[in-house]
């Protein structure tokens, strides 16, 4: 009796190794770890655009000696720049004069954000140069009390905040005498009745004491040396923020 091998016959599919399961990829919107983050970043944008919008605005003066006697302090200037730039918020006014024997004003703006202004920082050269001799103080002080107006006139009734680096105030002809401080005082006390605060560095230090005397009593006015720019920008901003209504 003949026998015969019948080979197994296999199916296609029993040949074909089983594939691995598949693993179901969480979609991004269910997890729970990058939700997380998500309201995270914007929780602090958030925050930081609270804290932008509803600081007190103010309108500030940045005041530079750029007298011939100044010009080597572009270190100076820069410091003055850029620590007034880093105080800004959205809907500050900015206002810059430049000053030797006269006062000139150089910019005034609305502030949108702190980066439009960044730039000119890099820019240390004085805008200005003597006309004729002398470096008046007193002549800075009346542009900023008339800048002050105008901005009043224009309903802007925030604190104002000044902030002044020089040199020397030198006497020059048919300038006011430098050593009127009763007019200085006046004046200080003129642009900032409506809320602010003067700081005022000063490089020649009798110079300085002769101001720090003279406005002693002042409230919401600070005398310094002229190497601390920066720490007289963060004073004047942070005391005249917190003067409005006061």
């Amino acid at each position: 009796m003949s026998r015969y091998y019948h080979p197994t016959r296999h199916t296609r599919n029993s040949l074909q190794p089983t594939a691995a399961p598949t693993k179901t990829n969480t979609t991004w919107f269910k997890s729970p770890a990058i939700i997380l983050a998500m309201l995270l970043g914007v929780g602090a944008v958030g925050a930081t655009l609270l804290v932008e919008f509803t600081t007190q605005h103010v309108i500030h003066v940045r005041a530079d000696d750029s007298s011939d006697s100044a010009k080597k302090y572009t270190e100076q200037r820069q410091q003055h720049c850029q620590a007034s730039v880093q105080h800004y918020k959205p809907g500050d006014t900015a206002i810059n004069i430049a000053f030797a024997d006269r006062p000139v004003t150089t910019q005034n703006i609305s502030i949108l954000n702190s980066l439009s202004v960044l730039g000119q920082c890099q820019n240390t050269k004085a805008p200005i140069s003597n006309k004729q001799p002398g470096t008046s103080l007193i002549l800075l002080l009346e542009r900023i009390q008339n800048v002050v107006k105008k901005e009043r006139d224009r309903k802007n009734n925030n604190p104002v905040v000044v902030t002044v680096e020089i040199q020397d105030s030198e006497p020059g002809p048919n300038q006011p005498n430098p050593k009127d401080l009763q007019r200085v005082k006046t004046l200080v006390r003129s642009i900032i009745s409506g809320g602010g605060a003067i700081a005022i560095a000063v490089e020649d230090e009798a110079l300085r004491n002769q101001l720090d005397t003279a406005l002693t009593d002042e409230e919401n006015v600070q005398i310094s040396a002229f190497n601390n720019i920066a720490s007289s920008v963060d004073w004047a901003f942070t005391t005249g923020r917190k003067t409005h209504n006061q």
